[in-house]
């Protein structure tokens, strides 16, 4: 066989492995799952649950408070306390209506309604912000997923290029024009290939689980196979503004924590004051189911704290303490807030610029690859000359792959800081 119908078999053979998989879910379908199902999200709504309870509970101690009681006691022996009510029955029907009406407590339990006002917002802000890092999180998982899948098709697309110069080699050695350590080399790294790509199935199946935990859900969930495109004309705000800082749910919730600890030390100081409450109550009691003897009072009552072993100065230096970690954790969390920001700002548009320069490196990969297949079935290159080409294109490959996942994922981690920071759509 002529060199001539080498090459055209060579070209004929040559072609790179498409999908090798079903379409499972879309990005917007694993973060509409994800949303339904992550027990992170449902946890921090339960608690948004528990703290609207918890202000209903607080604003009750400012309504007035009205009880009911009936009792019923049988004695041993006649008590003479009780004789004039009940003659010589030793029972005691009680029942009584009371109310009660707080006026006064040094404010300690419209402190506590508006601390768990703010505890309410807070909250609000906690699930927004586990929204958020719900959302880029799944990204994530999702890019990695992608990732997985496209390094499973180049592996593959690997091993079928070296099946098909093992073919051409063989033709070559039948045909004498050149050794068996050719043929013999190749199929050495064949056989690696195949642990190659066996590796690669195994870290899809890895990934498909990782996202699946992501979304909450007990399954292995794979991505919709499709290399992205990158949408050039997609640009990012390099700085991001003092107000769209402020308006993070994470410093949000950082600056509500804040100002609940200073409200908790209202609380605490509270405890100095004293307490006046209207109480008013109408009762019976006598010896019949249905009792009699009706009476009732009513009064102003009056509770004031005189010692309380320390306890009250305590409890305020102890808010008063929480209050200063608070506002250090809203200080830290914007910091932190800053530097993830430009952190993930720099990394994507560093990212962004490698893509096109990673493109022009697969192209040139691919064209050294394709003309060394040609010299190599010509008998003009030597067998090192060709795989050295085929590792070249295969890493090429794989660093364009890369760096379009990277530049996706710290795209996703700006948006979960900043939504508007990007503009235009990432993808074509």
């Amino acid at each position: 066989m002529n060199t001539r119908k080498i090459a055209f078999l060579i070209s004929a053979l040559t072609v790179c492995a498409g999908p090798g998989r079903a379409a499972d879910y879309s990005l917007s379908e694993c973060l509409d799952k994800a949303a339904a199902n992550s027990p992170d999200l449902l946890r921090e709504k339960a608690v948004l649950d528990e703290n609207q309870a918890g202000y209903t509970v607080s604003k009750g101690a400012l309504l007035p408070q009205l009880d009911a009681t009936l009792s019923y006691q049988r004695y041993d022996h006649q008590l003479p306390s009780k004789k004039a009510l009940f003659g010589t029955s030793l029972d005691d029907y009680y029942s009584d209506i009371t109310f009660k009406q707080l006026i006064f407590s040094g404010g300690k339990y419209m402190s506590q309604l508006r601390a768990a006002t703010v505890s309410v917002e807070a909250q609000k802000q906690r699930v927004s912000f586990a929204g958020r890092e719900l959302a880029f999180s799944v990204t994530k998982a999702y890019y990695e997923q992608l990732r997985a899948a496209q390094a499973l098709e180049i592996q593959k697309s690997v091993l079928v290029k070296l099946s098909q110069q093992r073919v051409a080699a063989q033709l070559l050695y039948n045909g004498g024009r050149t050794s068996v350590v050719d043929v013999l080399k190749i199929q050495t790294n064949e056989s690696a290939q195949r642990d190659a790509v066996a590796n690669a199935e195994n870290q899809v199946y890895v990934k498909a689980l990782a996202l699946g935990q992501a979304m909450g859900v007990e399954e292995p969930v794979g991505a919709s196979f499709a290399m992205p495109q990158i949408n050039e004309a997609a640009a990012f705000e390099k700085n991001i503004p003092g107000a769209m800082l402020d308006a993070n749910p994470e410093m949000l919730y950082a600056a509500r924590s804040v100002e609940k600890s200073k409200l908790e030390i209202k609380t605490a100081a509270s405890a100095h004051y004293p307490s006046v409450y209207l109480k008013g109550s109408y009762f019976m009691e006598d010896n019949d189911f249905f009792p009699g003897n009706a009476n009732s009072y009513a009064g102003v009552f009056l509770a004031l704290p005189i010692y309380a072993g320390g306890a009250v100065a305590a409890q305020t230096g102890r808010a008063g303490a929480r209050y200063t970690q608070a506002r250090e954790a809203e200080r830290k969390t914007r910091l932190a807030l800053y530097a993830r920001y430009a952190a993930a700002v720099s990394t994507a548009l560093d990212k962004k610029e490698r893509v096109a320069t990673s493109a022009k490196t697969l192209e040139l990969a691919k064209e050294t690859l394709t003309a060394s297949e040609l010299r190599y079935s010509a008998g003009k290159i030597s067998v090192v000359d060709l795989l050295d080409a085929q590792n070249l294109w295969s890493n090429a490959y794989l660093a364009y792959a890369n760096v379009i996942f990277d530049y996706l994922i710290n795209a996703a981690e700006v948006q979960a800081i900043w939504p508007e920071a990007v503009k235009g759509e990432l993808l074509k």
